[in-house]
């Protein structure tokens, strides 16, 4: 693995809460940085923010609830940083890059991950864990539709189709369906996972559009199914009173695209949350996939993938990052 950044992002210990910042005056804080004596005064809509000149980071206080970002994204990052500073960032593939160096940063959390297993070569192991499939072979590294196992960060072409297939003519402008992360081996399998770190799995009620960009749920189902299909349960969701539209468009895309790359190519899709997380989403959508196809999703969270892999050696620097991790200032995983 690349030690292009020897340091890690700021861990438990290493950080802590200051007073929140008065009403009045500069609304400024003692740097989050334990030990650092600088204050700075926090982001609001009209100022970015002052950056700690020792440190790198802005400190916020949004919701009453502290957290901070450091000003370049690579500092947050703990594999292939020159490949993510430079190939990633701004990538034009890859919606939103502006939240990368934030510490509830799901992306840089997924990167430093899956990247970090992808140089250990150890994919396959994840995507056996997860398919039951064992090969010899290590399956391609897709994150948000970009490839990265081979460095060439090109986009991926069967989401290109997929998009092209289901979302060529939404009734609303909206983001694309956008995996946050990819496993392929062709022939064999296609796993699209659904990474949440800070938050939780969304869905459409019955009813109107909740925004000017969002579907109804009724739009979704109807948009977001295919003849062929025979995973997702498309009458189930249509008399459900909600449905976790993430989880339908990636558990469709999934389909769909294993599909179009070989008839052997099995599809699945998995939930990746943190422990005690998204539970109730994940059943109530598991109720949407047809009996025989239920192992083709599944929740995983990231406490257990990392006690999978816990034993191996060259996943050191990981296994120290995910121990250490934050969110809110407060230790990220219950490890």
């Amino acid at each position: 693995m690349s030690h292009e950044n020897p340091e890690l992002p700021y861990g438990i210990g290493e950080v802590q809460a200051t007073a929140r910042p008065s009403k009045a005056g500069d609304k400024s804080v003692e740097c989050f940085v334990v030990g650092c004596q600088h204050r700075l005064r926090v982001p609001s809509r009209t100022f970015p923010g002052d950056v700690c000149p020792d440190h790198g980071i802005r400190c916020h206080y949004s919701s009453n609830r502290p957290t901070y970002s450091y000003l370049q994204a690579r500092r947050n990052i703990i594999a292939s940083a020159d490949l993510f500073t430079q190939q990633i960032v701004r990538h034009p593939f890859k919606f939103e890059s502006h939240r990368l160096g934030s510490e509830r940063s799901e992306d840089a959390l997924s990167w430093n991950v899956f990247r970090s297993l992808q140089e250990a070569r150890l994919l396959s192991q994840v995507g056996e864990m997860l398919t039951g499939i064992a090969s010899s072979h290590e399956p391609t590294l897709y994150l948000w539709g970009i490839c990265v196992s081979d460095d060439s960060c090109e986009p991926w072409h069967l989401l290109i189709a997929a998009r092209e297939r289901f979302e060529s003519a939404l009734p609303v402008e909206r983001p694309l369906t956008e995996p946050d992360i990819a496993l392929h081996l062709p022939g064999k399998y296609l796993i699209l996972i659904e990474a949440k770190f800070t938050s939780c799995n969304t869905h459409y009620d019955e009813g109107p559009r909740q925004s000017p960009t969002s579907l109804t749920k009724q739009e979704l189902v109807s948009i977001y199914q295919d003849d062929s299909l025979r995973i997702v349960n498309v009458r189930a969701a249509e008399s459900s009173s909600r449905v976790y539209y993430q989880l339908w468009r990636n558990m469709v895309f999934a389909e769909w695209m294993a599909r179009l790359d070989h008839p052997q190519t099995q599809a699945f899709h998995v939930n990746l949350v943190r422990d005690g997380a998204d539970v109730e989403s994940a059943f109530e959508f598991r109720r949407m996939v047809n009996e025989p196809f239920q192992g083709r999703f599944q929740r995983l969270t990231w406490e257990s993938l990392y006690r999978r892999l816990d034993q191996r050696t060259e996943l050191s620097r990981l296994k120290q990052y995910l121990e250490s991790k934050t969110e809110g200032l407060q230790r990220a995983f219950s490890l």
